[in-house]
């Protein structure tokens, strides 16, 4: 007789772009279908990573935008499908999972993951209004709802020492740092890549790649680029989309640097274009981990990066295979661009580190973890 499959779900609002929806796609593509069926439930069927999920993943679209509405659509789903466990992200999303599981009555195991610093959240929130709630309501929510997950996954131990400081109570943390690297990345970032600074070798190329949001702040990057322009020659090339893509045209524009910016929005490969760039910078002033840290690394990539609250002082050890400078600091951003721009000996020594410290962050071992939650909590 078979062994009877253990049912996961995942719940994400859309599978826009973002590390967060890269993240649960990797793991639903990737777990062991011999012991799990997997689904992934969807608020609204939407984002350029719907494409990636693998064909035999079921997708349920609960056809909910806001929060009441899906709410309720969880309660009659968790009545309905009753899976073994369920698996949400983001702290909005987090609470609306753990209250519907509470008023559907079921026995699911819910396992709630943190991908973004908890005393941020108020900073990051996408809207004034969400951002008033996260600083007034949503502590006193989290302290009466969090304890009440069966597990809490934190994606980087910053993450989870700050959620122990805003909820102050007894909660099942486990950290497991985010499945990033596939087998398929190094195979990707040989692809060729048609824009034409790219064909010219004797410019080099400083590459970022994130949303084009406040907290990734990109105004401290430029700065730190004017500075590396009065050095020497070079492009600054930046791959994502956002609200804040007008702004920061605009900036570079009065900065006088737009010449040597370019904006190439979402890449579905964005590999081809880190393998092909002298350094990457991270210019962020807050991160739940640094996927995209990680990503460069693999793709022998030397590393710049701030070192901001969570992720990548955990990712990077200083001057062995990147270099973290402070946040906000735009001198010492500069400094560091062209300390790798200017020493080839130190770019080796970066790109072969990082490459070894890439392959801890594999999605086999992030994905093994997980099912050894989900094991845990069934079994």
């Amino acid at each position: 007789m078979s062994e009877q499959k253990i049912n996961v779900a995942f719940l994400l609002p859309t599978l826009e772009t973002g590390g967060t929806e890269r993240n649960v796609v990797n793991l639903v593509n990737n777990i062991n279908t011999e012991h799990y069926a997997t689904s992934l439930v969807l608020g609204n069927i939407y984002g350029d990573f719907v494409s990636q999920v693998r064909r035999e993943i079921p997708i349920i679209d609960l056809k909910a935008s806001y929060s009441v509405g899906l709410f309720f659509a969880l309660v009659q789903y968790f009545k309905v499908q009753k899976p073994d466990v369920f698996v949400s992200a983001f702290p909005r999303i987090n609470i609306i999972t753990i209250a519907a599981k509470i008023f559907s009555g079921v026995h699911t195991k819910i396992i709630i993951t943190e991908h973004s610093v908890f005393s941020f959240l108020p900073v990051i929130a996408k809207t004034f209004w969400r951002g008033m709630f996260a600083r007034f309501f949503m502590p006193s929510i989290c302290n009466w709802l969090y304890p009440k997950a069966d597990a809490i996954i934190c994606v980087s131990k910053g993450i989870a020492d700050d959620i122990i400081k805003t909820v102050n109570r007894a909660l099942k943390i486990v950290v497991i740092y985010n499945p990033v690297i596939a087998d398929n990345i190094y195979q990707l970032a040989q692809e060729p890549v048609d824009h034409p600074w790219f064909l010219d070798s004797t410019t080099p190329i400083i590459i970022a790649v994130g949303r084009l949001v406040a907290c990734k702040d990109y105004p401290t990057l430029f700065k730190a680029f004017d500075l590396v322009l009065k050095n020497r020659p070079a492009y600054l090339v930046i791959l994502g989309e956002g609200p804040q893509r007008e702004i920061l045209t605009q900036l570079a524009d009065r900065m006088g640097i737009s010449q040597n910016v370019a904006f190439l929005g979402f890449q579905m490969n964005p590999y081809a274009y880190m393998k092909k760039s002298s350094v990457f910078v991270l210019s962020s002033l807050q991160e739940g981990f640094g996927n995209v840290i990680v990503e460069a690394m693999a793709c022998g990539t030397p590393i710049v990066s701030t070192n901001c609250p969570t992720g990548p002082g955990e990712i990077i050890k200083d001057l062995q295979n990147g270099i973290l400078v402070p946040v906000g600091d735009e001198k010492n951003m500069a400094n560091a661009i062209l300390k790798v721009l200017n020493d080839k000996n130190l770019a080796e020594k970066f790109s072969v580190e990082g490459k070894k410290r890439a392959e801890f962050f594999s999605i086999k071992k992030s994905v093994k973890e997980y099912e050894k939650v989900f094991r845990a909590l069934i079994l």
